[in-house]
Order: C-alpha cells, then sequence, then structure tokens
C-alpha cells in the first residue's frame, strides 16, 4: 500500500517538498480590497506581499481553499493508495472543512488530520508523516506519526504589533493583551490550535530574551527545530545565534499568515 500527503500552503515546506511525486499542496488566497484576489504562495513572491503589506491602507483578508481544489489534488495523487491530509488549525480556518467535504467525495481512503498549528509548526508535522513514508511504514504508522508530531508541536513566536491579529480576528487568548501599556512587546504561542499568550515583555530586546529562554532547553536538546519570519531576517538570524543552533530550516511566512500576523513576526516551533 502507499500513501501520498496533502497539505495546504499554510505549512512551511523544508527543501525538496514540493518536487515529491507523493505530495501535493493546496493553496488558500488572500485579497487585497475587493478586487483583488492571489493565490498564496504562488501569485505573489513573499517580498512583494510584505512590500505591499507594508503600503496597504486596508488589511489583507484570506479564505480557504475550495472543495475543489482538494479534490483536485487528490485526484492528482491517484497512483497512491491512501492520502494523508494535513491541514492549518481547524480553529484558525475553515480549510479542514474543505478538505473534509472534499475527502468524502473520493473512493478511496483520505484522512484529514488537523494539526492545529500553521507555518513551520505544520512543517515540522509534516516531515515527520514524509519520514515514515520514507521508510516504508504503512499508511496507520504515518497517521500514527503525525499524531505524535501533532500532540509534541511547540510554535512560540513574536510579533512587532498584535494590530493583525485583532483585526483578523486570530487572536485568541492573546485579546487581553491588546490596549495595555506602550511597547508591551507579547511572546506568543499556538496551544491546542489558538494563539495565547506566553509571556508579556516590554521592547524587543526583551521579548527576544524571553523567547531565547523558551525555546533554549528543545535547542540544547538537539530537538527539531523549524523557523519562520514575515520580513524579520535579521531578527530571525539573532534568534538563532541566541539559541547556538544553525538555521538549518527557515520559512519566510507566505502572504495569508503574513496577513494574521503582519510585519517584523518571527519565531521557531520544536517537536
Amino acid at each position: 500500500m502507499t500513501t501520498a500527503v496533502v497539505t495546504d500552503s499554510t505549512t512551511s515546506l523544508a527543501p525538496g517538498v514540493l518536487e515529491r511525486p507523493d505530495f501535493r499542496m493546496v493553496p488558500l488566497t488572500f485579497h487585497f480590497g475587493p478586487d483583488e484576489s492571489y493565490t498564496d504562495k504562488v501569485d505573489m513572491s513573499n517580498k512583494e506581499f510584505y512590500d505591499r503589506l507594508r503600503d496597504a491602507e486596508d488589511f489583507p483578508t484570506t479564505a480557504q481553499p475550495p472543495v475543489g481544489a482538494f479534490l483536485e489534488a487528490y485526484e492528482a495523487l491517484a497512483a497512491y493508495d491512501d492520502i494523508l491530509v494535513l491541514t492549518l488549525s481547524s480553529k484558525l480556518s475553515g480549510t479542514y472543512d474543505s478538505a473534509s467535504q472534499a475527502a468524502e467525495m473520493v473512493d478511496r481512503r483520505v484522512e484529514v488530520l488537523d494539526t492545529r498549528s500553521a507555518e513551520m509548526g505544520s512543517g515540522l508535522i509534516l516531515l515527520e508523516a514524509l519520514r515514515r513514508i520514507d521508510e516504508g511504514g504503512e499508511f496507520a504508522e504515518v497517521r500514527r506519526a503525525a499524531e505524535a508530531a501533532v500532540a509534541r508541536c511547540n510554535v512560540l513566536f513574536a510579533v512587532g504589533t498584535l494590530e493583525y491579529l485583532a483585526k483578523s480576528g486570530r487572536i485568541g487568548r492573546a485579546q487581553r493583551l491588546l490596549g495595555t501599556a506602550l511597547d508591551v512587546r507579547p511572546v506568543l504561542k499556538v496551544a491546542d490550535g489558538e494563539v495565547v499568550p506566553l509571556k508579556r515583555t516590554r521592547g524587543r530586546r526583551r521579548q527576544l530574551a524571553a523567547l531565547v529562554e523558551e525555546v533554549k532547553p528543545a535547542a540544547e536538546a538537539g530537538r527539531p527545530l523549524f523557523f519562520g519570519h514575515s520580513a524579520a531576517p535579521e531578527l530571525l538570524s539573532e534568534l538563532a545565534e541566541r539559541l547556538g543552533v544553525e538555521e538549518k530550516l527557515v520559512a519566510e511566512i507566505g502572504g495569508v499568515v503574513g496577513s494574521h500576523v503582519g510585519l517584523g513576526a518571527y519565531g521557531v516551533a520544536h517537536l
């Protein structure tokens, strides 16, 4: 029995993953106003997106993939017996629902797993599933590897402002930090699929120090790390340097997640 994997475009991809024959990515879309729609990570480069975001008067909006987009991906993998679908958190998007509806339209096993994460976190979960496939694992083993990674995955990140998360409605329990003192810069995490506050700091240096403190044990233990940023490569490099690790897996966050976290966000996921 052979297994393929499908993700959505909010999953950070390690080098070479997109070229695998047993993999497909289904893109979400983002919109600048009612008349401009772009396919995430396809229609516009990340640099173009963040340049546009920097000058935009209105916040961009995002949309889940239509059911047909997932169905097309499943049909493109007709050579494989089973398909495991990994989607971003169902608390952040309706993408899980689109993938599940499409799964009911095919006559072979297609199972959808909510990663309860996004970008770097989903990227690490994907790598665990692909590793098990490469080891010759059956579908059930591949799914168990992904489920175990979901349970272990931690995503910690810093944002320059909570404004984007608040505008998009993805702020979760970090809502209580809005309207607090000037230059409060929180460290956030993704917990059970939603954004929650971890530490409240004042100023960029203390924010970085708090992030380092949280991630240091995982780095010292040699756990897999996946870094990500939104137009903030210098901050990311500083984080990696402070952690004493090489930036082996790094993703610039795409337009959909970037619409929610804004410019200057950076962080790391670990298992």
